[in-house]
């Protein structure tokens, strides 16, 4: 990127920041960096001074139809499994098994070896798939088939044997009344199994790809997620290539970190493109999967509660050695029971650290939130998509799901994300399930948010968990990374805003995605 020359944006307006919300007619972009944010002319005025300071010729002005906003910031998404999702099988709208098994049966050709799919939903297929039936489509190839949350995966037997769970004891691999593994597994298990099927892309293509999706939708900054050492080789090669454009700030598996660790080399390292900032850790698994850890049995399964992946003193053990290295760590929560858990590790190691989702946070959790100085990163189109969510937990733990409103008024600092492929990438779309609260608007609409509040916690909101104090608005010595929309969020009927389109998005004063 050239920062040589200043560079004069315009539009219809520029909003700087939300909560409080301010506009303005133009920035001044120099370095990188907003140095002015005002009125045209002073803009240019400012970009005049500049140049002549520099030795630059006439500033350059681009002028832009509709409104320009901060680049979005999503504090939370998978930058790998974005990028893989071009090459996996789509499986998000099959409605029955039949139909799966069917388009696994079409797509398995284009595999050289191992078959990769992801999305599906055994409460819209109607059952869970079998490796029984995936033989019967594909049987010469390793066949692994995550679940739309990828806390689940179904496995054919050739996948089974390739990575040893046909004689597995393991508890994550389910059985069927005979004893026998069905070909579901859970957990890590299931992302064994996807780490394995995705080993042969190239991790540099995966990242690059998924980048230029999340820059599609105007996000300028996001946390990758559990980054193992086949997606950490892909960013440091792409960005030693040039090829990355999203700012990224890096949360390492805990299975890399622990490595690292043991070797005293833990990369805390990077520049403000790409960063490594943290450890990400699991306390459970999903409510869609029935693996979340939920303190009472589950309403449409009464025998489970779901599954504890780490204890409070573990997740204290890590914390702790996190720390030595200025690592933050980020902590997978959903079900009240793995929120508890989590709390109490975080007091016991002193640490001010990170919730992912805190899907079920009764008032009790949510005010330990508050008092602990936890950071949260959640996901409101989950709103949209846990339209079962009411079976899993009745309508008296349906109340306490996804308290956006609650959190924000006890305290708790907030930030959106996408939980990208898990969710759609588009912001829009989060915006419009915090304000309208989806498929449990008749459960917790009193946790609805305005849209001036959810725009601010897709941008400066989720910049501050990701401790970036200079992104996710546009005032000066902020980073000049922007999004276009075609129309302004603030003026249009709610039911519109799903609706808005991106123009072109702009990283560090420069355009790196426009609309063709």
């Amino acid at each position: 990127m050239s920062f040589r020359c200043p560079v004069v944006y315009s539009a219809e307006r520029i909003y700087t920041g939300f909560k409080p919300t301010r506009y303005v007619e133009a920035v001044t972009v120099y370095g990188g960096y907003v140095v002015y944010a005002g009125f045209l002319g002073d803009a240019m005025r400012a970009a005049q001074e500049i140049s002549a300071a520099v030795g630059c010729g006439k500033p350059r002005l681009v002028e832009f139809d509709g409104v320009i906003v901060p680049g979005f910031v999503d504090a939370h998404l998978h930058i790998r499994g974005i990028g893989a999702t071009k090459y996996s099988i789509d499986l998000s709208d099959t409605e029955s098994l039949e139909e799966l098994l069917e388009l696994v049966r079409h797509e398995a050709d284009r595999f050289n070896d191992w078959v990769l799919g992801r999305g599906w939903d055994q409460e819209r297929l109607g059952g869970w798939p079998t490796r029984y039936e995936l033989d019967e489509v594909v049987p010469d190839k390793p066949v692994v088939l995550l679940r739309v949350c990828g806390h689940a995966a179904a496995l054919n037997t050739k996948a089974m044997e390739a990575l040893g769970l046909l004689e597995s004891s393991s508890p994550l691999v389910d059985r069927g009344c005979d004893g026998k593994p069905t070909g579901l597994v859970f957990e890590e298990l299931a992302a064994q199994a996807y780490r394995e099927a995705i080993q042969s892309l190239d991790p540099v293509r995966l990242v690059v790809e998924g980048a230029e999706e999340a820059l599609r939708y105007g996000i300028t900054l996001a946390g990758a997620m559990d980054v193992d050492a086949h997606v950490f080789r892909g960013l440091v090669a792409a960005r030693r290539m040039g090829l990355l454009r999203l700012r990224l700030r890096v949360y390492l598996s805990q299975e890399l970190f622990e490595k690292l660790d043991q070797l005293g080399a833990v990369p805390v390292l990077g520049d403000n493109l790409l960063r490594v900032v943290g450890v990400k850790l699991y306390m459970d698994g999903s409510l869609g999967a029935r693996t979340a850890w939920l303190r009472e049995p589950y309403s449409d399964e009464p025998r489970s509660r779901g599954r504890r992946l780490l204890s409070a003193e573990d997740l204290a053990n890590i914390a702790s050695r996190a720390r030595k290295w200025r690592l933050d760590v980020a902590v997978h929560a959903i079900g009240d029971a793995a929120v508890e858990e989590a709390l109490r590790g975080f007091a016991a190691s002193g640490c001010k650290c990170r919730l992912e989702h805190a899907s079920l946070a009764p008032p009790d959790l949510v005010e330990k939130m508050a008092s602990l100085g936890v950071r949260v990163a959640v996901q409101p189109r989950f709103l949209v998509s846990d339209s079962w969510a009411v079976d899993r937990l009745g309508p008296g733990r349906a109340r306490w799901l996804y308290p956006f409103r609650s959190m924000l008024t006890s305290g708790v600092l907030l930030g959106f994300s996408s939980d990208a492929p898990v969710e759609p990438l588009n912001p829009l779309e989060g915006i419009y399930s915090a304000v309208t609260r989806g498929t449990l608007a008749q459960y917790t609409m009193r946790e609805a948010l305005d849209v001036e509040t959810a725009l601010h916690l897709y941008t400066a909101g989720s910049a501050l968990l990701l401790g970036e104090t200079r992104a996710g608005c546009l005032e000066p010595g902020c980073f000049a990374d922007m999004a276009v929309l075609d129309r302004d969020p603030l003026e249009v009927d709610v039911e519109e805003i799903t609706g808005i389109g991106f123009n072109a998005t702009i990283v560090a004063g420069e355009t790196v995605w426009q609309r063709s």
